[in-house]
């Protein structure tokens, strides 16, 4: 067995999209809910389907937790509501949008505490913090969704980001081919 490292650059990719459009949010507040919808529900799918590709592609090799999948899950379905009904996530959004952050908080906190120590499990722990916030938030003051969907896709954009650049240790069966 030989061991490589290896980085994920499609879920880094997907982290710096997410970043980007968070700060598009941010720089232009005033899109409709509607817009909102559309864009954050591509990202989401596309998130979705790495983060579902990271988990099937890797899950036994780098011994990945079911919080990958359930990430992946959340993500399509979250991203499949905004795109299929664009005008009803644009009344409901911020109370549905609150209820997913704050599960994926939960998921984020709950996967840092089983990573404790792990390189860059901070940033998991931190990311599950703020996505707690960002889903109160949505139910107390519901006008503030663009504002705080901006912050959680730059915060979950930097969680993707770290853990796609950060080098994976995976072992490969290079003793197949040697001679006898």
């Amino acid at each position: 067995m030989e061991a490589t490292s290896k980085r994920d650059w499609g879920m880094f990719a997907a982290g710096v999209a997410l970043i980007i459009v968070g700060f598009v949010f941010l720089w232009a507040p005033g899109l409709t809910l509607v817009s909102i919808a559309a864009v954050a529900g591509a990202m989401f799918l596309v998130v979705g389907a790495f983060d579902l590709y990271t988990y099937a592609r890797y899950h036994k090799s780098l011994d990945l937790s079911g919080w990958l999948l359930a990430y992946a899950i959340c993500d399509i379905v979250l991203g499949l509501m905004f795109l299929i009904h664009p005008l009803i996530a644009a009344e409901v959004i911020p109370w549905v949008a609150g209820a997913f952050m704050a599960a994926y908080g939960i998921f984020e906190i709950v996967a840092a505490v089983q990573l404790r120590g792990a390189v860059s499990w901070g940033w998991l722990l931190v990311g599950g913090i703020v996505s707690i916030l960002c889903g109160v938030f949505f139910f107390i003051w519901p006008a503030s969704f663009a504002i705080f969907l901006a912050f959680f896709l730059m915060m979950r954009g930097v969680t993707l980001a770290v853990y796609g650049a950060t080098p994976r240790v995976v072992l490969s069966d290079k003793s197949l081919h040697h001679t006898a």
